[in-house]
Order: structure tokens, then C-alpha cells, then sequence
């Protein structure tokens, strides 16, 4: 019974470091289509990309917010 806490504590650590390693793939699969896939005029599909990141908890709310303004605040060509 002593062995279970500790044993506990690291499988929380190692799928707690998983998720956020899985956060951060799926943070860069999502930036690497926007860059390649989507046309810089296309501000509906960035926003929309932008949000699944936030969604995921790959971007902080501060983050979130200055590329919303990057992608709002761009120059149409």
C-alpha cells in the first residue's frame, strides 16, 4: 500500500506531461495547415483554426487574443 501513492503520483505526472506533449503536436499539425492550406485573405479559416487551439488549451487566453487582433488587424489583398 505505500508503493501505491508514489506509483500513483508518477502515472499522474507522466499522462499529466502526455497530454500537454499531445496539446503541443496537435498545436503544431493545426499552425503547419494554416501556413500551408490556408490563404493569408482567408481570416474566417485562421479564426477558426485559431479557436480549436485555444479550445485545446494549446494557447493561453493572452495568446489567444493577440493572434485574434494579428488575423483581424491584417491588411486584405
Amino acid at each position: 500500500m505505500e508503493m501505491l501513492i508514489p506509483v500513483v503520483l508518477i502515472l499522474a505526472i507522466l499522462a499529466f506531461a502526455l497530454g500537454t506533449a499531445r496539446d503541443k503536436s496537435l498545436a503544431r499539425k493545426i499552425g503547419g495547415e494554416v501556413n500551408a492550406q490556408t490563404p493569408p485573405e482567408d481570416p474566417v479559416v485562421l479564426m477558426e483554426k485559431l479557436h480549436q487551439l485555444h479550445k485545446a488549451g494549446a494557447l493561453t487566453d493572452a495568446e489567444y487574443e493577440a493572434q485574434k487582433a494579428r488575423i483581424l488587424n491584417e491588411p486584405r489583398g
